[in-house]
């Protein structure tokens, strides 16, 4: 079992009367890790930090596996006029078991730029099948003494959709809000606009989604920072999505050293989950029924 992580802050926070720790927090049985990632053009000045990005969020999943004892699944996507599934070719279906999947991925043919951008489409069909695999995670997991599972969704794009004619955002903001809703992290990273903004009409939590600056450097650290929230959330800790260092570390080097990432409200800081009573000060606050609201800061092209 892995050792809870160490906090640096721990010896200035408060302490109560009671000074025991609490008991282990139990490993999953299972972690399901899913990667979309963009492949469009644009992508090219950060090309290289998102295939390094990517085979250390493979690294580290191995790793969390072996630490934890879980079996793990994992999905690979990139997109962009058309969307790939690589997990394919490692497993007998879309998500592929850690264990099959090769040391050195081909990172450089799973997110070489080339194309538009079809993200609505592409998120809300990888979306569907993360679903229908967590579905049938649980149903193999029933009765079972250990049947937790630790489930990880990231969306990662450097641009706006131009691509998509299938499906609205609407739909997407519907069944992403559901898998929040299921406990799953569900993590959004997004550069050249307001990742909160954009994200919260997806269906997005403020406390999940990220901006990071177009540069190797800050994509770099923004992958990073996707991973090490996916591993506290397999070594089972709750997660507060990204801190405030990974979005400073991330953040456009422009303004890197002013940058302030407004605040969560304190019913998103600790889950993706969406609050069973909607809060008043929730950024984007609407019940899972209802379609996404207008975007107030980033443009996003609505399909019909």
């Amino acid at each position: 079992m892995a050792s809870l992580t160490t906090l640096s802050c721990l010896n200035s926070v408060k302490r109560g009367a009671v000074t025991t720790r609490p008991d282990a927090v139990r490993p999953p049985a299972v972690i399901i890790f899913e990667y979309i990632g963009d492949r469009s053009g644009s992508t090219e000045n950060i090309a290289a930090a998102q295939m390094t990005g990517l085979q250390k969020c493979i690294d580290d999943r191995r790793e969390d596996a072996n630490n934890t004892g879980a079996t793990c699944f994992v999905s690979i996507t990139t997109f962009d006029d058309e969307a790939t599934t690589f997990t394919t070719e490692w497993g007998g279906d879309e998500y592929a078991n850690i264990k099959d999947i090769p040391k050195v991925i081909d990172v450089q043919k799973m997110l070489e730029p080339r194309g538009c951008t079809r993200l609505i489409d592409t998120a809300y069909e990888r979306a569907i099948a993360f679903e229908n695999k967590l579905s049938e995670i649980h149903e193999s997991l029933k009765g079972k003494d250990n049947d937790k599972v630790v489930a990880v969704f990231t969306l990662s794009t450097d641009g706006m959709d131009n691509a998509s004619n299938k499906y609205k955002i609407q739909e997407l903001n519907a069944v992403i809000r559901r898998l929040r809703n299921s406990g799953a992290e569900m993590m959004f990273l997004a550069a050249n606009q307001d990742a909160i903004a954009t994200g919260a009409n997806f269906g997005f939590a403020a406390s999940h989604a990220m901006t990071f600056g177009a540069t190797p450097s800050t994509a770099k650290a923004a992958f990073n920072g996707m991973s090490q929230v996916t591993r506290d959330s397999s070594e089972g800790m709750p997660s507060p999505g990204f801190s405030q260092a990974m979005r400073q570390s991330s953040a456009p080097t422009d303004n890197a050293s002013s940058y302030s990432q407004p605040t969560m409200p304190s019913s998103l800081r600790m889950t993706t989950c969406v609050p069973q009573t909607p809060q008043p000060n929730d950024l984007h606050s609407f019940s899972s029924q209802s379609v996404a609201p207008p975007l107030t800061r980033s443009p996003v092209v609505h399909f019909h």
